[in-house]
Formats: structure tokens, sequence, C-alpha cells
């Protein structure tokens, strides 16, 4: 409720190795104070369990959504520091008034959360089925719910401005039952909408530049034309057009720690007019590189938690891992130092691949048994928090062509299996049955010959070849069909790539398919192409 304090919040963090805790806990909003309590039996789960509570001190805050992030630090604990995003919503989410553009044939959505379930009534003026508020998600246990509030005007709908409203009630926070003016604009021209709502980024004294875009998206008709852009906050953010949108620069230069704001501006021949986008930016002092919690991947599928294998091609997000430009190691044998900064398995000197600020990658060794690794980072002679991983006998990812969905899979001819034009300057076309495909993965166990972490596997006779060969399913469900690769190896020359060559088999079904490798005991993430 705005001008009220709320109820304080209390979260149960719990050791699941051994020692003890030694916590503390810091918070980036004033409104927001975290204490660390005594240990007690857990409410949660069997066990003890420290108890955090956060006093939400928000009687002086304006209406709208405020965020804080409290960190949970212990330097003797692995997994630490671990953040907790705590956010509120003050005089409740339900907005007092919607104006949208949108073109005829299309439709626009405008989301917000509450605490509590809402009944809803519709009104058009013009009498038209165009507006509609919905629930959205589905879940035993729920925290918030989201709606989507969703204008539709249907196609060939007059240009002009329509009106109606959405009439909320039922929740348990007055605040939260309105009507909703709705103020729907139907054009056929442009209609800008940005990539992101705001721009937050961190970075450190010292840091090389960040650089960021925000995209301008057409949600109307004709062609959107980015006619200029404006930044402002002062010279630690400097803007420049493309044809997209515009291109950020955040630079701390000699900036003192502190959080800083600003804005840019993107101007364009859309109905709706300048685009203006929020900016802000935190400047910490320099320190010691920090791995991000569960922020050791794989570099298939970037996703956190997933157990990892001897050999894997892997990557580490953070922060202050290095304070050099991107820098791209050298080819295998790969060097154990790049761009200043080294990872460390288990206390030992891991191979790498390349390293930037807030990324670096690096190659597992062979042989690792069952069970996790500890993932730490040098860089300056300062040691990072150390961050775990789960090791499986495999762990089978096929690579992917950036967000495409599609795999890194190539076609006897040297092209890409996907359609014609798909990738701007690429040669691209469908695979056809009997064709030969070369997939790329990582992950895919032990070879022999095994060539060490970091070396360049053999390019001739003996090849490092799969002491377990995965069959190659193409599609899904009952159609599948299973093919024998002619080769599944470590890629010649290459350190931690496999590649298994494959022969479409007759009778695949045409047009976008998934395939995935299947091991005895496990099986890759799928990758699509498309075959004719």
């Amino acid at each position: 409720m705005q001008g009220a304090n709320g109820a304080t919040q209390t979260v149960e963090a719990y050791n699941i190795g051994d020692g003890s805790f030694n916590l503390t806990v810091s918070s980036t909003a004033s409104w927001l104070a975290a204490s660390v309590g005594a240990q007690r039996t857990c409410t949660s789960r069997a066990g003890t369990c420290t108890p955090l509570s956060f006093a939400l001190n928000t009687s002086g805050l304006p209406a709208g959504m405020a965020t804080g992030i409290v960190t949970v630090s212990d330097p003797n604990t692995v997994d630490a520091p671990q953040t907790i995003t705590v956010t509120v919503q003050m005089g409740g989410g339900v907005p007092a008034s919607v104006d949208v553009y949108v073109a005829a044939g299309s439709s626009r959505d405008v989301t917000f959360s509450t605490n509590s379930p809402l009944s809803a009534s519709t009104k058009t003026n013009d009498g038209g089925n165009w507006l509609s508020l919905t629930l959205d998600g589905v879940g035993s246990f729920r925290f918030t719910y989201p709606y989507r509030l969703r204008v539709a005007p249907p196609a060939g709908m007059g240009e002009g401005t329509y009106s109606g409203s959405v009439t909320t009630s039922g929740s348990s926070f007055p605040a939260d039952n309105k009507s909703i003016a709705l103020t729907m604009r139907v054009t056929s021209q442009p209609i800008a909408v940005a990539s992101a709502n705001a721009v937050n980024v961190q970075l450190a004294q010292g840091a090389p530049a960040n650089t960021t875009a925000v995209a301008l998206n057409n949600a109307g008709s004709g062609t959107l034309t980015v006619s200029g852009v404006t930044a402002t906050g002062g010279a630690w953010l400097t803007a420049t057009p493309y044809s997209g949108g515009a291109l950020l620069k955040l630079d701390a230069g000699t900036l003192s720690p502190g959080t800083y704001t600003g804005s840019v501006a993107v101007a364009s021949n859309a109905v709706n007019g300048t685009i203006t986008v929020p900016v802000t930016f935190v400047v910490t002092p320099k320190g010691a590189p920090v791995i991000r919690y569960q922020g050791v991947v794989d570099n298939g599928t970037f996703a956190a938690g997933e157990a990892a294998t001897g050999g894997d091609v892997m990557v580490v997000l953070g922060e202050q891992l290095s304070f050099g430009d991107l820098t791209v190691g050298q080819a295998p044998p790969l060097a154990t130092t790049v761009g200043g900064a080294k990872v460390l398995v288990n206390g030992t000197e891991a191979p790498m691949y390349y390293s930037s600020y807030g990324q670096l990658a690096f190659q597992l060794p062979y042989g690792l048994s069952p069970g996790s690794v500890e993932v730490q980072v040098s860089r300056d002679g300062q040691l990072s928090n150390k961050v775990s991983v789960d090791i499986a006998p495999r762990a089978p990812r096929m690579l992917l062509i950036g967000s495409t969905g599609y795999g890194a899979i190539v076609n006897q001819d040297g092209s890409l299996p996907m359609p014609v034009g798909a990738i701007s300057g690429v040669n691209t076309h469908p695979a056809h049955a009997g064709d030969t495909l070369t997939i790329y993965a990582i992950g895919l166990g032990e070879t022999s010959p095994l060539p060490a972490a970091g070396t360049p596997a053999p390019a001739a006779e003996p090849l490092a070849r799969l002491t377990a060969v995965p069959s190659v399913v193409f599609g899904g469900g009952i159609g599948a069909i299973t093919a024998t690769p002619l080769f599944a190896g470590l890629t010649p020359t290459y350190a931690g790539l496999y590649q298994v060559n494959v022969t479409i088999p007759d009778g695949v079904p045409k047009g976008t398919l998934g395939l995935t490798l299947v091991f005895p005991d496990s099986v890759s993430n799928a990758a699509s192409i498309v075959i004719e």
C-alpha cells in the first residue's frame, strides 16, 4: 500500500555441504534492509536453516514498481555470493489508463501483475469485440498473477481512435479494483516499439566500455526509418544511430563508484513519435573477479545448472573477469592465460579459448569422475569466488547458430541446411535425402585415442573416434527416423569440438525438423534443419 511499509519477508538459507556458514548480506536499495538471523530449525525443509530477513521500508516510495537486490556472501562457501531480487509494486499493479497504437488485423498487449486474482469485465464504446483481459500462465503455486490486456482490431477496421474500458474487481488489494480507461489508435503507419524498456549496465572502474543496442521494431505497417538518436546523462553515455535503432556505449572512464542515470531517445517516422529508453549505469570499485551464481555453463546451451562432462567446452559468466577487450587465445595447443585471466578447475589451470570482462571460455580436463568440480578465476593475482559444476559421464550438446534454433550443421557442399536466404551473406539451402551432413557438438565424451585437454585432435589416422557412438534421430515421435553415423569423434586439429557425419536416410520427412544425438545414457538438445 502506498504510504505504508511492507511486511518483513524471510528467506531461509541452508547448507548442503560441510562446515558452517558465516553469511553476510548487503542491499542495493535504501528502502530494503537485509539482516542475518540466528540458525534455527527450517520451516521450508528438514534440517537447520539460517533466516534472512528483508525489512521493506517502503512508505516513502512513489507509485510504481521498485526493485532492490540483496547479495548473500560468504568468502569460504562454494557457490557464493548469490543474489535475491526484491520487487515491490506501490499503489497496485493495475494501470489507470492505457493508450496504444495498433494496426488493423494485428494486436498489441499491455501486461501487468497483481498479488491476488481479479475478476474483470470489458466494454468498447463501438460495441466491437477487440478488447480482452486474460490471466497468463498456469501453476499449482502462484505468488503473482500476470495479466495480459490485449487490443486486437480486426482486419479492415478503419483508421481512427477508439475507446473502451476494463473494470477489475475482486482483488484483496483495494487499489487494484478500478476502471482502466482504454484508448486504441488504429493506424496504417509504422509503430515503433523498443527492444528494451530500460537499459541497466554495471561496470567496475577501469573496465572496457560496454556496447549495447536498443533496437526499434515495427509493430505497424509500412517501413520504419530511424532518423536520429540523442543521449542524455553525461559523457559516460554516447549513442549513434544505425538502421535498426541506436548503438549505446557506456564508459566508466574516471567516474567514481555510484549510480548514474540517463536516457537514449530514438527518433523515427513512427506514428507514436520519438521513443525514449531510460539508462541506469552502476559503477563499482575495481576488485577481485566475481563469478555469477551458477555462472559456469556449457558453450552449447548456456543453461544454468546443467551437468558437464570431461573435455567439455565451458563458459564462465561474471564481472571483472578480465580488464582487457575481448581477447581470443591461440590455436591449439591452447594457452592457460588469456587476457590476463586464468580459469582454475579444482585448483589446476585449464586451457582457455577467449577472455573478456564478463565472459571466459575454457575446456574441462578429460577423465573427470561423476560428482562435481570447483571452478575459480584468477586475474591480476586476485582469486574469485568458487562455483561448483556437476559432472556426468556424458553431456551431449549440439551447437546452435545464435538464437535461430538451427544447428551448427553443414551440408556436403559447405552450405547450411536452412531456408534460402535465412542468413544474409551466407550460403543456405535445404538438404536432401542422400546428402551427408556434418553436425558439430560438444560434450560427447571420451575418444580413442584421447588427446589431453587443450591439445589439437589428430588430423590423420588414428582419428579420435568416440568410444560410444550415438544414433542420429531425424524428427520426433512416431515418424522419427534413426541413422548411424559414418564418423563420430573429435574434429581434427580442434580442441574440444566434436563432429558427427551422417547421411540423411530415405523417408525422412520434408520441411523443418529437429535432430538429436541419442546415446545409451543420454540425449542431446535438438537442433533444427530443413529438408526438401
